[in-house]
């Protein structure tokens, strides 16, 4: 038996931890059987998840989401039902193994709210790991993206991984998606270099100016710009790394009145400069409007996964002219 929380904004190393224990604790023969997910269940869910007992395949993994638990107001438990989950935790089955899961959206300045009951509560059976978000200026980010492309059979020199993280953020998930990329574009090649990057890489500037001309309004050369874009990225990714864009926008827009430029920096892992700069670009832009262009994104985005549409541009120019 083994009970874990894991929260942070990390995903892509939390992903790999769970990876990791799936492959410990279970046998692949019955993986389908004895591993579920759970995305934030109701109380009566909960506990039944907990008091499980195993069939006689053996080991048994849940992975229970609880961000919604633990971060705002949006679910809760009272003090009986609190009581009921401490007990359960407390004789669960040796077979039974479970990952408490609160995973933090990138550049929010969020965290579980370590004053619930319940945080208290699965924390006190609970081996617990924050995944926190890397700073770029950080050692261990140099070290943990070379050890990425080592798992990939690929190498990449210390100056080309600084060019990487300039290209695309420090968000791993993205660089292990683009060095697998890499990977294939290269081959029968074993060595990443700069020219490869800024070929096949869509690069954070490249995201910067779409979302700078979105701002601006200029419809045309909104389109000209993602259209060069979907020659690298599908449109999805597009609209994800928008959404980043947005999101610290909205952050920064927000806060500039009640935090400085340093106190800023040190939230959303960015340079100092990086946000005095941002704050200049959105000086005649009004929070609503931002909001409003969020919004729309979002909406679009919708539109993408669900098969409303097929094309990014006609939903891209939707949301413009809304």
């Amino acid at each position: 038996m083994a009970v874990y929380f894991f929260w942070g904004q990390e995903e892509y190393l939390m992903e790999k931890e769970i990876k990791k224990l799936k492959n410990e604790l279970l046998d692949t023969s019955f993986m389908s059987m004895a591993y579920k997910i759970f995305d934030n269940p109701a109380f009566n869910t909960l506990l039944e998840c907990i008091q499980s007992t195993p069939l006689m395949f053996g080991n048994t993994l849940s992975l229970i989401h609880i961000d919604k638990y633990l971060i705002g107001n949006k679910m809760s438990l009272d003090d009986k039902q609190i009581a009921s989950i401490d007990n359960a935790l407390s004789c669960i089955n040796g077979s039974v193994n479970i990952i408490f899961i609160c995973k933090v959206s990138r550049d929010e300045n969020k965290k579980p709210d370590s004053r619930k009951k319940f945080y208290k509560t699965i924390s006190k059976y609970s081996q617990v790991k924050e995944f926190a978000q890397f700073a770029s200026y950080k050692k261990e980010l140099n070290a943990q993206i070379a050890q990425m492309a080592k798992e990939k059979e690929i190498s990449i020199t210390p100056a080309n991984i600084e060019y990487l993280k300039e290209q695309l953020g420090v968000n791993l998930t993205l660089i292990d998606s683009e060095l697998e990329k890499l990977k294939i574009a290269v081959y029968p090649n074993k060595s990443i270099e700069q020219a490869d990057i800024k070929k096949y890489c869509i690069s954070s500037e490249d995201v910067f100016l779409l979302a700078d001309l979105i701002i601006q309004g200029n419809k045309n050369e909104v389109l000209k710009q993602y259209n060069l874009l979907t020659d690298k990225k599908h449109p999805l990714e597009i609209f994800g790394a928008l959404q980043g864009s947005f999101q610290r926008f909205l952050y920064i827009k927000n806060y500039e009145k009640r935090m400085s430029a340093k106190d800023m920096s040190a939230q959303l892992k960015l340079h100092e400069f990086v946000i005095t700069k941002i704050q200049e670009k959105l000086r005649k832009t009004s929070l609503d409007r931002l909001i409003k262009i969020r919004e729309n994104l979002i909406n679009a985005e919708f539109k993408l996964k669900t098969g409303q549409t097929l094309s990014g541009d006609t939903v891209l120019e939707l949301a413009l002219l809304s």
